[in-house]
Order: C-alpha cells, then structure tokens, then sequence
C-alpha cells in the first residue's frame, strides 16, 4: 500500500516505505516547469463542481460532459478515485483527454480534498461514498471505477457492494494479495500527528511532496496539484475531530482518517468474484509492481487483464499521463465492443 499525501515533517518521514530510491533521481535539469500546450488545453475544459450527500456528508466531485456535444447520459461513463492525502484534480488534466466519447466525473473521498470530514472512517464508508457517487453522476447505465492506490483499495470495496451496477473496475498500482499476506498497514503504522500549519501559502507550497517520495519529470503537474491541496484555516475553527489552534494554511486531508481503519483480508476473494468486469495496471518502476503479483492476479481471475506501463512510477497518472489515459480508453473501448454498457 503507498501513501499518496504530501509529506509532513513528522516521524513518517523517516519511515522505510516514503524513502526515494537514489536510482530514480531525475536531475533538476530534466525537470518540466512549464506547461506545455496540450495540459493548458485539458485545464481549458472546465468541469462541473458538484456535491452529493452520503451518510450525512456532503461529497464533492467534478463532472466533465462531452467536448462540443450535448451531456448525454447514456454514453458510458467513468469515475476516477484518487489516492491518500489526493484530491479530484489529480485527473483534472486527465478526464478531458477521455470526454470527447466518455462522461467523466473525479471525486474527493469523504476527508480529503473539498469532501467534509467525518468523526470516523471505514472502508465501507468510503466505499458508499464511490458508489453513490458513481450512480448519482450521469455517468450512464454502468460507470467504471479507476481508482488509484488507496482509491484502488476503497474501489475494489465498492465493486464488492455495488459491482452488479457498475460496468468494471481498474486498480491503478495497488496490490491484491493473498489473505496471508495482506498487512493492515493503518493499525501497524506510525502514529500520525495533525497536519502542519504553514503561515502563507508559498510556504505551504514549497512543502509539497509526493508519497511515497518519488520524483517526477512533470514538475507543471506536482505545481497544480500541489497548490490545490491547500486551504486556508482559521483560528478555532473545527472540522471533523480537529480545532484548529491557529490560523494559516495547511493539507486539504484529514490526519485522523485511519485512526483504527482495517483494510481486511479479503481482496483476493472480492477480486476473484466480481460482478463487474475488472483490470489492473502497474507502473512498471513502481514500488508496488512485482512480477509475482502479476502471476497471482492472472492465476486468481485470468479474465481480467494486469498489465504495466512503461516509464511509470506509482503516480503513474502524473508519471505518463497519455499512457494512462490511453490505458483506461483502451479498456473502455474493449468493454464497449463487449456490450458491457449496454
């Protein structure tokens, strides 16, 4: 399991799993500061802010129509599901490259982006979260869920209770193990302390960082995404379980989330059982991509395809964002032909 967060200067950070490999250093040289032509066009396509209530929270989520067409809610649709600490617009320069035949909605879980925070946290909360959203979108008679690292994690619960709803799911680099060996990373981890309160904004900014830690050629895209995982908080202000004691800026997520969370010990059975259909891609450098795991997921349900992209990370949307958004089209496509959203 990777943690997608930025990156607090606490005891985590000293943590095996957040250390960057010094192979994958990339020199500042080679780093993309400005934004080429085809991320300002997909930034151009303004999507649709919008919020759902589920379970007594209101849920924000983004909702992308078809380029110079009418909204039709019939055409297929998909959801995308972001990572720890992640918000909706990590697919925001994503989602326009696959409107043009897709209706795309990206959410933020209940914690995390502009989502309320909630006194306590489940996977089966996050999970009614996707899958209300996901029927609640116009995103046509099946949608499909991606839902990335952590958001894989909670997709796949939601496949489990709404699978017979929606038209497939795609893991983006999380791993389903065997019962055996699945870690309930949240209740073994390291004690999370609040989020740190910045006083400006550059500050806040400057702080940004990917976890687990990895660079990034795209450095345009850690910019944009990096500035939208703030807000602004003021003194004796409370959301969740939290007062905050002072004012300034700090992370958009809420530190408490998985306070006594378990993952469980059935992915593999949720997987293998789906009834929805079902894919998983790696990125192919990434800490979590094993041949192994690979094997397992073909021996555990060879229907579904697992593949790798190649010159991707874990943060394989920020890493390769064409390669990722072909990969999901790809699969749609295949879907479609299949009759699979009719």
């Amino acid at each position: 399991m990777a943690y997608d967060k930025p990156q607090e200067n606490n005891s985590a950070e000293k943590a095996d799993y957040l250390k960057e490999p010094a192979s994958r250093t990339i020199p500042d040289a080679d780093v993309i500061r400005h934004r080429p032509q085809w991320f300002r066009e997909a930034l151009a396509v303004a999507p649709e802010s919008r919020r759902l209530t589920v379970d007594g929270a209101e849920i924000h989520y983004l909702r992308w129509g078809p380029v110079n067409q009418n909204d039709d809610p019939a055409r297929p649709g998909i959801l995308f599901v972001h990572g720890n600490g992640a918000h909706a617009y990590w697919f925001a320069f994503i989602a326009p490259l696959l409107s043009q035949h897709y209706n795309v909605a990206s959410m933020d879980l209940g914690g995390m982006g502009d989502s309320d925070w909630r006194l306590s946290y489940s996977r089966d909360s996050f999970a009614r979260e996707i899958g209300e959203v996901a029927l609640a979108a116009g995103l046509g008679p099946k949608p499909v869920v991606v839902g990335h690292s952590f958001g894989g994690f909670v997709s796949l619960i939601a496949a489990k209770h709404y699978g017979d709803r929606l038209g497939g799911l795609i893991l983006c680099d999380f791993t389903v193990r065997p019962p055996e060996e699945v870690r309930e990373w949240f209740l073994d981890g390291p004690e999370r302390k609040p989020t740190r309160i910045y006083p400006d904004l550059e500050t806040a900014k400057a702080r940004f960082r990917l976890a687990p830690l990895q660079p990034c050629a795209n450095g345009f895209i850690l910019d944009y995404i990096g500035a939208l995982s703030l807000r602004e908080v003021s003194k004796g202000e409370t959301r969740g379980k939290r007062s905050f004691e002072e004012s300034g800026w700090t992370w958009k997520f809420d530190h408490s989330i998985f306070d006594g969370l378990r993952m469980g010990s059935d992915h593999a059975d949720i997987y293998a059982n789906l009834a929805c259909r079902g894919a998983t891609m790696f990125g192919i450098e990434s800490k979590d991509y094993e041949p192994a795991s690979l094997a397992f997921l073909r021996g555990l349900s060879p229907e579904k395809p697992v593949f790798t992209i190649p010159g991707a990370q874990h943060h394989i949307m920020l890493d390769q964002p064409h390669a990722f958004a072909a990969a999901v089209g790809t699969l749609m496509a295949q879907w479609r032909a299949e009759g699979v959203f009719e």
